[in-house]
């Protein structure tokens, strides 16, 4: 498909990742007979296990379900991205504007599609016994990639010099507090893009900004509430 007027990675191409927690989890319900009775759950620095639990449901499939939530978080992003409020001004075209938003789309992506893999091999280690070592180059190997991927994006959009917005951008000046607090609740725009840099910001002008907040800060209780009432 041509790539002229898209704003977003296409819905379709997150069915890989469905499809890859799938195969995962599939493969567990399969060689269930082979998992040991006994699971590492947690690791120490060099990457031997520190702490075990007995084999069911919840240490089984913990990191299936750490994919999940992950990709619908990364899913949610992209699509916050998509329908965000539009950058204006002189050196906003909506060229450039489309752009910003195809460069982050195209980030969340391969960091969603990268952390999915990443738990599924940590799955296998916990598993299977796949090599311990390879997990250790694998886990310096997605932080230099998370990390040269956003230092890409910033050199991108800053050569297309889409972090740099005009004086009146975004409404008017006293919408934003303390300098990059943005409060409209006129403005329908859950997000919308920050006043200084790239990236997103929320409106905590409307009460959903609060929600998307709470949400994110209840995700990780949720994980361990969840893995808790399946063992």
């Amino acid at each position: 498909m041509s790539t002229n007027h898209k704003q977003s990675v296409a819905p379709g191409w997150y069915l890989l990742q469905v499809a890859l927690i799938a195969v995962s989890a599939i493969s567990a319900v399969l060689l269930w007979d082979q998992i040991p009775d006994k699971l590492a759950v947690h690791y120490n620095i060099t990457f031997h296990p520190d702490r075990y639990a007995a084999k069911g449901f919840g240490p089984v499939f913990l990191f299936n379900i750490v994919q999940l939530f992950l990709l619908a978080i990364m899913m949610g992003a992209d699509y916050a991205v998509k329908h965000a409020k539009q950058q204006t001004g002189p050196e906003m075209t909506n060229e450039k504007s489309r752009q910003f938003r195809y460069a982050n789309s195209v980030f969340l992506y391969g960091l969603s599609l990268l952390l999915v893999l990443y738990f599924s091999y940590v799955q296998a280690t916990t598993l299977y016994g796949w090599s311990r070592p390879l997990l250790l180059i694998g886990t310096i190997a997605l932080f230099l990639l998370i990390i040269g991927g956003l230092a890409f994006l910033i050199i991108y959009i800053r050569r297309l010099r889409l972090s740099q917005q005009s004086e009146g951008d975004l409404g008017e000046e006293g919408r934003w507090m303390a300098g990059g607090i943005y409060y409209n609740p006129q403005d329908p725009s859950i997000f919308v893009p920050k006043k200084y840099g790239i990236g997103w910001t929320l409106n905590f002008g409307r009460p959903m900004g609060w929600l998307v907040i709470a949400t994110l800060f209840a995700i990780p209780f949720l994980i361990a509430g969840v893995v808790a009432l399946m063992e």
